[in-house]
């Protein structure tokens, strides 16, 4: 995962940056109680249009991602940001989601490959 996307925001006349890394994830589990992985795994399939991700763990989660920044941030803050800038969710999981090679081919196996046995005299 790629998770150093930092992005810039505006609010009120104030600029805010968002990252969502593994101290915003840390911050989510530690606000909600859930899975932060879970989150953007369902944030990734669509989870808010699909009812899946409610409100407060949207909130959670950009909290998580501007506190790293700002440490005075609030979870009401970060509500009002969330809504001034509401593009930020989709740039936001999509700088923390998988990214082409950040997994090996699905046909790789870890370790060495093996070598073909050599074939024995009659």
């Amino acid at each position: 995962m790629n998770l150093q996307g930092k992005i810039a925001l505006d609010h009120q006349g104030r600029a805010y940056n968002l990252t969502i890394d593994m101290s915003a994830l840390c911050v989510f589990e530690d606000v909600t109680g859930k899975n932060g992985f879970a989150m953007l795994r369902l944030l990734e399939r669509g989870g808010v249009a699909a009812g899946l991700v409610g409100a407060r763990d949207l909130r959670a989660l950009i909290y998580g991602g501007l506190k790293s920044h700002d440490p005075d941030m609030t979870l009401e803050l970060a509500g009002q940001i969330l809504d001034s800038n509401a593009e930020i969710l989709a740039a936001a999981v999509r700088a923390a989601s998988l990214q082409e090679g950040d997994l090996p081919p699905s046909g790789a196996k870890p370790g060495n490959r093996r070598r073909p046995r050599k074939r024995r005299a009659k």
